[in-house]
Parts: structure tokens; C-alpha cells; sequence
């Protein structure tokens, strides 16, 4: 077999790969904001900034950006998942959505800002921005280093007294493990205003290229890891040794240059 055919084969595999990844991405994706509507339907009279502020607190969103991007890219961002969570007696991610962009403001500086699409659902206006910047560049064995900083608002639009902020800093340390590849892993840090409290969250994760202009990431948090869940909202479904729970994030990235 020559090295032609060798190649053609490889990017053939590769195609079927990407199709039916999203096929099965598109199939889950239904089942899980089907779940959402279910969920949200029977349980319509909760207070909506009580459980959003619950849930935020145990995070809502992938990693966005692992690494600053280019000087002058603009891309279009989302993010699926959350904690996992018991419903009908399955355990699943919550289906919280968000979607926003990114701007490279300079090689070593990316700004940032998400508009929370599940939490109109609940009545809740939800925002979030920031800026990511380089504080080590990856150099033989030491990983990249990025400081994500961002501000989260919540604010219950039915009860307009009813407002929310949150401050996050996430330190994330990246390897490259092929082009547009990364595995990374880091710290998200939420601090609560209004009760005072640290919420520490352990990650780690993957983002991989779909296309030229798509790179798509999965990504697993330990949430609230330094508080104990044996109790409450979630009730330990996924708690590591009675602390925090796992959440499942999945991301995309667009770039429009």
C-alpha cells in the first residue's frame, strides 16, 4: 500500500469518525434539553433565583479559552453541561447552555462574555465576561498557564430586587498534543458576595479540532470539591468522598477569521 493511499484512507476514517460523533452529539443533546423541558414544566413554581444560584454555584460552564487567542480573532463560544444530577431516575448532566464570543485583544490578552440561555427558562437574566491572559508560555516540559478571570450576574427579572454577582478566577495549566490539540487541567475558584464562600473546583479536560474553523472541547469538574454534598440540592450523587460532585461539560469554539 502506497503512502497516497495510506492518506486517503486515514482522512476517510477520520470523516466517518467526525459524522457520527455528531450524530450521537445531536441525538444527546436532544434527549438531554427534552429532559430539561420535562423537568422544568414539573417543577415550574420553584423559585427560580434560589435554584440558579444553587446550580451556579456548582458551575455552569466549560472552560473557555484554555489559551488566549490570536491578536484580532473574534470567535463564537458555547457551552453544555453541568452538574450531574438525579432525574427519573437517571443520572445525567444538566442541560445548561450558554453562548457567547471571544476577542483577541492581543496575543497574550483574550476578552470574553456569555449570555445563560437555560436560565431564561427560569425567568433569570444571566451574564458573564472576563479576560484570559498568558502568564507562562508552554516550554519543553512546563505547560501553559493561563489566568481566567470573570464576573458572573444573575438577576430574577420577576422580583427585580433579586441580584446576583459572583467572581471566578480559574488557573488553567495546558500541554499541545497535536495541532489546535490541548490537554489541560485546572482550578476554578467562586467566590459567593453575598454569604461569603469559596467554592474550589478541580478540572481537567480536552479540546480537539472538528474543522478548520470548529474545535470542540469535553471537560469533567470536581464541583464545590472543598464542600460537603451529603446533604441538599444534590445530595451527593456524584460527591467524592461525601465532597462536591462531578459535573460533564461539552464546548465549542467558531472562529470567523
Amino acid at each position: 500500500m502506497d503512502s497516497g493511499q495510506k492518506i486517503t484512507e486515514t482522512t476517510l476514517f477520520s470523516k466517518i469518525l467526525k459524522e457520527r460523533f455528531v450524530t450521537v452529539g445531536q441525538a444527546f443533546l436532544l434527549l438531554l434539553f427534552n429532559l430539561l423541558l420535562k423537568a422544568f414544566w414539573t417543577n415550574r413554581n420553584i423559585c427560580p433565583t434560589i435554584f440558579l444560584t444553587s446550580f451556579f454555584l456548582f458551575g455552569c460552564g466549560v472552560t473557555q479559552p484554555v489559551r488566549t487567542i490570536e491578536e484580532g480573532r473574534t470567535e463564537i463560544i458555547s457551552s453544555f453541561g453541568g452538574p450531574v444530577i438525579p432525574f427519573d431516575g437517571l443520572a445525567i448532566p444538566a442541560p445548561y447552555l450558554n453562548i457567547g464570543t471571544l476577542y483577541g485583544f492581543s496575543s497574550d490578552l483574550t476578552l470574553f462574555g456569555n449570555a445563560h440561555v437555560t436560565a431564561l427558562l427560569f425567568k433569570d437574566v444571566g451574564l458573564d465576561a472576563g479576560a484570559a491572559t498568558t502568564l507562562l508560555h508552554e516550554h519543553a516540559w512546563y505547560p501553559e498557564v493561563t489566568l481566567n478571570s470573570r464576573l458572573y450576574f444573575f438577576w430574577d427579572f420577576i422580583r427585580s430586587n433579586n441580584k446576583r454577582i459572583f467572581p471566578m478566577v480559574s488557573f488553567i495549566a495546558s500541554y499541545e498534543t497535536g495541532s489546535r490539540s490541548l490537554l489541560y487541567f485546572g482550578l476554578d475558584n467562586v467566590y459567593q458576595i453575598h454569604k461569603p464562600e469559596l467554592f474550589v473546583s478541580p478540572l481537567t479536560g480536552y479540546q480537539f479540532p472538528m474543522s478548520d474553523a470548529i474545535n470542540a472541547q469535553l471537560e469533567v469538574k470536581w464541583l464545590a470539591a472543598n464542600k460537603d454534598t451529603r446533604h441538599g440540592v444534590f445530595e451527593g450523587v456524584t460527591s467524592i468522598a461525601g465532597q462536591g460532585g462531578i459535573g460533564i461539560f461539552f464546548g465549542m469554539q467558531y472562529s470567523l477569521k
